[in-house]
């Protein structure tokens, strides 16, 4: 049988082509996932922590290109439910602010792209009570990096319209999958649950 070059660069094709779709990186290949969180916030004054708080603790380290642009997923289809309603009937004082899911592609740490989150509750018009980006990326693990901003009335003063502290929650967690996991902060916490989607 003579083979001839168009036999050939379609063997080729048809060789490569299925390499190209299941490359590392590639969207067929990249595990998704739908992250869910509820956040919370403590009825405890910043002093009666014991913690020193920065006066300064700067803003948000994101930039629109670091920002994922991901489908959130309705109420109905979210997991974390029971949880929001158990802090909100807990008599220590659990107020959730945040309750949301989304659906994104996990990639490495250098290429994942941060969710901004933020809170109905205002401090003052326009300014949510809580704010940050929550970046999930994988390795030989799951891992959440959490960049919260959280505004409260100095402790010991008067509370005046428009005056308020900020307090920055900056934490990075491993996690696994379809288990929840608790992060604890002095004047908040977070539910996260990270469910692998087919």
């Amino acid at each position: 049988m003579k083979i001839t070059q168009p036999f050939v660069a379609v063997l080729i094709w048809l060789l490569l082509v299925p390499q190209a779709y299941s490359a590392p990186g590639s969207p067929s290949s990249t595990p998704w996932y739908m992250i869910e969180l509820v956040l919370f916030t403590r009825n405890t004054s910043p002093g009666a922590s014991g913690e020193i708080w920065s006066k300064a603790p700067g803003e948000l380290d994101w930039d629109d290109q670091r920002r994922g642009d991901y489908d959130l997923v309705p109420a109905g289809s979210r997991q974390l439910g029971g949880a929001k309603q158990a802090l909100n009937n807990s008599p220590e004082g659990l107020t959730p602010v945040i309750h949301t899911a989304w659906r994104q592609p996990v990639y490495s740490r250098n290429s994942a792209r941060s969710f901004y989150l933020k809170s109905d509750r205002e401090i003052r018009p326009g300014t949510p009570l809580v704010e940050g980006m929550v970046k999930v990326s994988v390795g030989r693990y799951l891992h959440v990096d959490l960049d919260i901003l959280m505004r409260g009335t100095p402790a010991g003063t008067v509370s005046l319209p428009g005056e308020f502290q900020t307090f920055r929650f900056d934490e990075r967690r491993r996690m696994r999958s379809k288990e929840l996991h608790y992060i604890d902060h002095p004047l908040m916490g977070m539910l996260v649950l990270i469910t692998p989607l087919k």
